[in-house]
């Protein structure tokens, strides 16, 4: 697979909490993506949802470090 996708919780300047994602081939930026919500609870839902549904196609979990 010569492809990648991170998410990651981010916050804004006024702490507003969202999921941070970006993904395409392997030696560029890719896209990115950002999605608020209105609490914490919800943006570490659908953190999980994407992270299994990524999983479920193939992509493996690597934590900390940059993919490039």
């Amino acid at each position: 697979m010569n492809r990648f996708y991170c998410v990651q919780l981010t916050r804004s300047l006024f702490g507003e909490i969202g999921v941070e994602r970006q993904w395409g081939r392997r030696g560029t930026f890719g896209r990115r993506r950002l999605d608020w919500y209105g609490n914490e609870r919800e943006a570490k839902s659908a953190l999980s949802d994407l992270v299994k549904a990524k999983m479920s196609r193939g992509y493996m979990l690597r934590t900390g470090g940059a993919v490039r």
